[in-house]
């Protein structure tokens, strides 16, 4: 679980806290000064040598303002708790991308399960046509053991958690500003249904901070480390849903997939250019995206197994018999496995990439 307040140490929050700090910067001084106690004691001329004078005078204001005491009682009268990087329950794909945060405002929790995760992701502004795509994707995927990721958005994103959430699975929101103040309000609701059922909202912004527009591609970066892949829906022109996707394309070597849209319109340009572009794999069908996932250079042992352990994966009934059938057939032909097993073909290919995710072998 999460940590309390009371179980968080001062100096690792006041670095996550402070108003100023990245994540790449915070980082960088704590493995030159051998930990954030002694980056919160250095002085500011200790700072010049490592950061230079402009950005040593930032940092140095910045942890001398933080009030660390105030945010952890503000923590605790929402019911808040906070992780750090390192700790048992931080997700380990995030720990894969360059520029993770610092700390993470936590609603919820994050469990296993997580490590099969897919961002879904679009536009805020959308058509019928968006909302029923999310549905589908988002749905199916959550019937398959997926947690749906997305940034609690208005538009693609909200349907992507109601659909996780309607199809009993995972699901988690990560938000632009602090939980102390959800962003947009409307959806505290949801926010709620996603805690109630099991999910989790999280932040790397302290409880009351703002959601400003430059922040959203901060947040962008956490769905994406989060996420095994992203499904762009609906993603026009220079959207974040596109900042999203390319981000885990270029950045963080994930998988990106596109469902394509009306040609006459806007809603679904910036899919197509991801396509034409070849940084996104254009995707029809929810078979489709599991198979992509199977590509996906993340199947690889590291990034998905936290702490690096070996562990028995509990099997679904779904993915017992495509596993039976797999051992039976000799082989991999997704055909043939959905002949043994009286499965579609589509639910084998999502039973195989969630048996190869578990480290199970079927080669």
């Amino acid at each position: 679980m999460p940590r309390e307040p009371a179980d968080i140490p001062h100096a690792e929050w006041a670095l996550a806290t402070a108003d100023g700090v990245g994540p790449v910067e915070g980082r960088r001084l704590v493995d030159a000064l051998g930990g954030a106690d002694a980056v919160i004691r250095a002085s500011r001329q200790e700072l010049v040598g490592l950061l230079g004078e402009s950005a040593a005078c930032r940092v140095h204001a910045a942890l001398r303002a933080v009030n660390v005491a105030g945010e952890l009682a503000r923590m605790r009268a929402l019911g808040l708790r906070g992780l750090l990087p390192g700790d048992p329950d931080w997700p380990p794909l995030l720990s894969a991308i360059a520029g993770a945060p610092l700390g993470l405002w936590v609603r919820g929790a994050f469990t296993d399960a997580d490590r099969f995760s897919v961002a879904v992701v679009g536009s805020r502004a959308c058509s019928a046509y968006g909302l029923e795509q999310a549905d589908r994707f988002a749905g199916w995927l959550s019937e398959q053991g997926f947690t749906i990721v997305s940034g609690g958005a208005r538009g693609i994103d909200a349907a992507a958690h109601r659909a996780a959430l309607r199809h009993g699975g995972r699901t988690v929101a990560v938000l632009a500003g602090g939980l102390g103040c959800p962003y947009p309000p409307e959806h505290e609701p949801l926010y709620r249904s996603i805690v109630e059922a099991g999910g989790c909202v999280c932040s790397e912004f302290p409880c009351d901070h703002p959601s400003r527009p430059g922040l959203f591609p901060r947040r962008n970066r956490i769905i994406s480390g989060l996420s095994l892949g992203t499904l762009l829906i609906e993603a026009r022109h220079g959207s974040g849903a596109l900042i999203t996707g390319r981000m885990a394309a270029e950045e963080h070597g994930r998988e990106v997939m596109a469902v394509p849209g009306r040609i006459d319109g806007p809603w679904s340009a910036g899919c197509h250019r991801a396509v034409r572009e070849g940084w996104a794999s254009l995707v029809t069908g929810v078979g489709e995206v599991a198979e992509q996932l199977r590509a996906s250079p993340m199947l690889v042992a590291a990034a998905v197994r936290a702490g690096g352990q070996e562990r028995t994966p509990r099997l679904t009934p779904v993915q017992q018999a495509v596993l039976e059938a797999v051992q039976t057939t000799g082989g991999l032909d997704m055909d043939q496995v959905a002949q043994v097993s009286g499965l579609g073909v589509a639910q084998v290919m999502a039973a195989v990439t969630m048996l190869e995710l578990s480290g199970v072998r079927l080669r």
